[in-house]
């Protein structure tokens, strides 16, 4: 017999995926921050002989790196605006890149300043894509708060993946991307094991063609063919969906999948973000190791603002 839940109640499975996906992305973007300048597996072996097990300490005053300041900032307008409002998600990241900023990418800093300056957001966007090489992985390493809202809505869900992204990054690779990894994320946080042939289906015809021969690869791809540390291709945004996508398919647990994305080089923090973010979802809260949660320091914040776009997205006009 099925338990029916009371009226307006979230269930508690979509709870604990939801915890987990947002955890999973500021864990994963902060074990990841250390690593991330040095480069090359090589090289991050020489600084941490006895491998990255723990969350390093942030700066004072600076408590979350770009990837997860950034998301929590989109989610905290999702759920105070009630949907998505650009200006209102703009004008918190030009604050917070005034006041913090800290691992800004070059593609997002150019947008927030013409934004500072009076650019409407999306046109501020399409500028900042024409003025250098916009395919990096800023906007999804930030999308998945849109998931937890429109987790029950997904045209809309895809549609909004997009705005945010075209805020800083307007190349479609950039935007298709950030659709991608939240298709993902909302099948994980709805138990469905086959989310690849389904974020597939819905990119068909739709996603430019490299991003969907990268995630059709997910599959039957082996490890060492990842495209983790590719020369000249730092931070490129397909390399990201690809690794979450693999991660979240092929790795039995989240703080595995972590441990080695942020010790194989390449942007160690954005891929383990992401793939943090999809590990979250589908394995839940109780996949995150309690010692990275006591050493992030406000996991129950984090925690109580996905369950807050949760409840966003039960709330009916």
């Amino acid at each position: 017999m099925t338990a029916h839940l009371p009226a307006g109640a979230l269930d508690p499975v979509l709870v604990t995926r939801a915890r987990g996906a947002l955890l999973g992305l500021v864990v994963g973007n902060q074990l990841g921050v250390p690593t991330e300048p040095l480069g090359t597996a090589q090289a991050i072996r020489e600084a941490f002989p006895q491998g990255v097990r723990d969350l390093a300490p942030p700066p004072q005053r600076s408590p979350f790196d770009d990837d997860a300041a950034m998301a929590l900032l989109l989610a905290e307008s999702l759920v105070t605006k009630g949907d998505f409002d650009a200006a209102d998600v703009a004008e918190r990241w030009v604050k917070w890149m005034k006041l913090d900023g800290r691992g800004i990418g070059p593609t997002t800093q150019r947008a927030l300043r013409l934004i500072e300056h009076g650019t409407e957001p999306f046109e501020a966007g399409r500028l900042a894509r024409t003025a250098g090489a916009a395919a990096s992985n800023g906007a999804v390493m930030r999308c998945l708060p849109v998931a937890l809202r429109y987790h029950d809505n997904v045209d809309k869900m895809v549609r909004v993946s997009a705005q945010q992204a075209a805020v800083t990054h307007a190349d479609e690779r950039c935007t298709w991307g950030a659709a991608a990894v939240n298709l993902a994320a909302r099948e994980l946080l709805h138990g469905n094991p086959y989310f690849v042939e389904e974020v597939l289906h819905r990119l068909q015809g739709a996603a430019p063609r490299v991003l969907i021969e990268a995630i059709r690869r997910v599959p039957w791809e082996q490890e060492s063919d990842l495209p983790i540390a590719v020369e000249g291709e730092f931070g490129y945004v397909v390399h990201c969906v690809e690794i979450a996508f693999w991660s979240a398919m092929h790795r039995p647990s989240l703080e595995e999948a972590l441990i080695f994305l942020v010790e194989a080089g390449g942007d160690t923090d954005t891929n383990a973000a992401v793939a943090g973010a999809l590990l979250g979802a589908r394995d839940g809260e109780t996949g995150i190791p309690p010692r990275w949660l006591d050493q992030l320091g406000n996991a129950r914040g984090v925690s109580a603002l996905a369950e807050r776009l949760l409840h966003a997205a039960s709330l009916k006009p």
